[in-house]
This record gives structure tokens, C-alpha cells and sequence, in this order.
């Protein structure tokens, strides 16, 4: 059982440091432009 958390933890953070890049730099286009 605890591995399945730490093993959907971990895709958890995998998705957020997929995502938050993706979001940052259409911000930094919008202001950029």
C-alpha cells in the first residue's frame, strides 16, 4: 500500500513539473508580446 502512494506521488509531481512549465511560458509569450 505504500508504495502504490509513493508511486502515485511521484506521478503527481511528474504531471505538475510537466504542466507548470507549459503554463509559465504562455505566460512569459503573453507578456512578452
Amino acid at each position: 500500500m505504500e508504495k502504490i502512494q509513493r508511486y502515485l506521488q511521484l506521478k503527481r509531481s511528474q504531471q505538475h513539473d510537466f504542466l507548470y512549465p507549459l503554463i509559465f511560458q504562455e505566460y512569459i509569450y503573453v507578456f512578452a508580446h
